[in-house]
């Protein structure tokens, strides 16, 4: 019973056993053949266990970043979480107001190149420098800042199973990622969860990086599943399964996430232009990317700024 609960639950062979239901579709053949079916299941989990590589790092605490990325030796779990200050939301009487950009182009290591309304940032990610090294200074990075009210029962990002990686159009090349989900006020849990050391293949990602199919093969033991303290900040890369969780009463979140270089693609239409000029150092495309129609156009991404006063 626990096993038929569970392939009902699983977004994939939800929709084979819903097909058997359906005269339409050529699953109808197996309706009744439970037997075939689940014989059928778990060869596919074998297929999705067998993407998993589970000798790569997932995630990293800050405070040993460095050292992973400069031997690939093992994590170490006896470092602590590097917990950080936020900043105050901007608020109007007392009320925090909502406040959102996402993917915004700058140049890390300089100031001048982030908008003043995020320059109240630039503590946190002067502590992400300080971990990820020199590399990256110079360099056109991405800033995501999501601030705003959660209602309950709902999630603040995206929900479901995910990696930042899109799925076989290989949209995303490997980057590093740097993460802080915190509340407001500091007492609220955070948002987000990791599972450690997974990576996995394009070929089982689905649109844009779905992989909730994936949670019937990941194990929490196995794979060290890990909920995030508030206020925490992490590195993980962009083949990392994560999920936002949703909150249990109304609650002002914090987001803030710093992605590195190695973006072959920035989506126009989905994140945020600098009012200062910085200009992605990317790929710029066109259009909705959860529709069927995307342009690209490298034309209009010109040589980046080096600062902007």
């Amino acid at each position: 019973m626990a096993a038929k609960k569970a392939w009902w639950t699983n977004p994939v062979f939800h929709q084979v056993i819903l097909g058997t239901y359906d005269d339409g579709s050529p699953f109808a053949r197996l309706r009744g053949c439970s037997h075939i079916l689940e014989m059928i299941f778990h060869r596919l989990l074998d297929v999705w266990r067998s993407h998993l590589d589970t000798d790569m790092v997932g995630y990293v605490k800050l405070e040993w970043v460095r050292r992973i990325l400069r031997t690939r030796s093992p994590r170490n779990d006896a470092a602590g979480p590097r917990l950080i200050e936020f900043p105050p939301p901007n608020d109007i009487d007392g009320d925090p107001q909502p406040f959102h950009v996402n993917m915004m182009p700058f140049i890390l290591g300089d100031e001048r190149s982030l908008p003043e309304s995020c320059r109240r940032y630039q503590p946190i990610i002067l502590q992400c420098i300080r971990c990820l090294g020199h590399n990256e200074e110079g360099k056109v990075n991405y800033l995501t800042i999501h601030e705003g009210w959660v209602e309950p029962d709902r999630s603040q990002r995206r929900e479901g199973l995910h990696v930042e990686a899109s799925g076989g159009d290989g949209f995303v090349d490997q980057n590093i990622e740097v993460h802080w989900g915190g509340g407001y006020p500091r007492s609220k849990p955070s948002l987000w969860r990791h599972f450690h050391g997974v990576h996995h293949s394009r070929g089982i990602r689905g649109p844009f990086g779905d992989i909730e199919h994936l949670r019937s093969v990941l194990d929490e033991d196995t794979h060290g599943y890990r909920e995030l303290e508030a206020n925490e900040l992490i590195w993980i890369t962009d083949a990392t399964p994560h999920e936002s969780l949703p909150v249990k009463e109304r609650t002002f979140r914090q987001f803030f996430r710093l992605v590195t270089n190695n973006v072959t693609y920035w989506y126009a239409d989905h994140s945020t232009a600098n009012p200062l000029g910085i200009q992605p150092d990317a790929e710029i495309i066109h259009g909705d990317k959860f529709g069927s129609t995307i342009a690209t156009d490298p034309s209009v991404a010109p040589q980046r700024c080096a600062s902007s006063s």
